[in-house]
């Protein structure tokens, strides 16, 4: 090569170069062109003439002598193919402000996008029952896992609250089975059903009153605070539930109580407005009535001198108001204090002692 063209080769890349860098800027103030347009843009360096022209090709020793182009100091050694792919891209900065300009967009598309895999993920995962029917929801509480639970309960949407194992528990249900008063609550916040029934008619409240269990049957009775519905954003959560759902015994809560002698839940009942005086399902019994058949004289006291709406002649199914069902049942000091506060001290039919005498003489 000329000695002479080594000089007229850097003015022609300097001028090229800065030809370029003004075709660079120029696109990055009018913001239509992508950078790799311009990146690409012939600067008349790389025109036709020049290709065939083999004396305007530089040798890798002539680019390493002469300025850098674009911030770009090539190496002094390497293959021409090297050099061509380093030498395609120059960065001028532009860059940088075109991925700074649009990084916004696409940091925002891309988190749509992962919360879009997240969510469906997590729907997959919340609605997911091993084969006991039981979600991760179930399992935490059986492994009263209070934080899990708390997470779970969190950000599951109410319809998952209510999924139901294969004995027709919910998280609910299953709360109240394991005494968990405040995850009983952190569910009822979170807008868990509270009229969902088990395999034998039971909501989470009969099953509560069932057990004596008083914590877990508060917090299912205590209406919620104008605090908690603005804290946790409750809507259309009504506690307490309809108190005269029967179970599939015909039985209501106040009955199951009653069978337990549970005083300390009748008490929240009657205080939630539950119907002392409801009859179950299969007998007609009465909580009076099955105090008297259990025997069990603290719980007759107590409807007696606590209750004042307490029926004292309500008939069973049988036709037997309390004082009879005492008197068949030999409980002497019942029935007497059924007649001290104004019950009819009529005697039961004789057919039905007969009947009872009957009985006891085959037994």
């Amino acid at each position: 090569m000329h000695p002479s063209r080594g000089p007229a080769m850097s003015k022609v890349s300097i001028a090229a170069a800065s030809s370029e860098q003004q075709q660079q800027q120029q696109a990055l103030a009018a913001g239509k062109k992508d950078f790799c347009e311009s990146a690409n843009t012939d600067s008349g360096f790389l025109s036709e003439p020049n290709l065939n022209s083999s004396e305007n090709v530089c040798s890798s020793e002539s680019i390493s002598e002469g300025p850098a182009v674009g911030g770009i100091t090539p190496p002094a050694s390497g293959n021409q193919k090297e050099l061509a792919v380093e030498d395609s891209a120059p960065d001028s900065g532009m860059v940088a402000d075109i991925e700074s300009s649009n990084a916004p967009d696409c940091d925002i598309m891309d988190i749509c996008e992962r919360f879009k895999r997240l969510r469906n993920t997590n729907d997959l995962a919340w609605d997911h029952q091993n084969d006991m029917g039981d979600t991760n929801l179930h399992l935490a509480i059986y492994a009263e896992n209070a934080e899990l639970v708390r997470k779970l309960v969190a950000n599951l949407p109410p319809p998952y609250l209510n999924i139901q194992n294969d004995a027709a528990h919910t998280a609910l249900h299953l709360a109240v089975l394991m005494d968990q008063p405040k995850t009983v609550r952190r569910l009822v916040l979170a807008g868990a059903s509270l009229t969902v029934r088990d395999a034998y008619g039971n909501t989470a409240l009969h099953l509560a009153c069932g057990q004596s269990n008083l914590l877990c049957a508060k917090e299912l009775l205590t209406p919620l605070s104008a605090s908690e519905m603005q804290q946790h954003h409750v809507v259309g959560v009504k506690v307490p539930q309809n108190l005269e759902l029967w179970n599939y015994d015909g039985k209501t809560c106040v009955h199951l109580a009653a069978e337990t002698g549970s005083i300390a839940i009748l008490k929240c009942l009657i205080d939630a407005g539950a119907n002392i005086n409801a009859r179950e399902g299969k007998s007609g019994h009465s909580a009076l009535h099955i105090s008297i058949e259990q025997g069990n004289e603290e719980l007759a006291n107590f409807l007696l001198d606590e209750c004042p709406r307490v029926a004292l002649d309500m008939e069973t199914y049988a036709g037997l108001t309390a004082y009879q069902l005492a008197l068949l049942q030999n409980k002497m000091l019942i029935a007497k204090q059924l007649t001290t506060r104004g019950a009819d001290p009529t005697s039961p039919p004789e057919s039905d002692i007969e009947s009872d005498s009957d009985d006891e003489l085959v037994s």
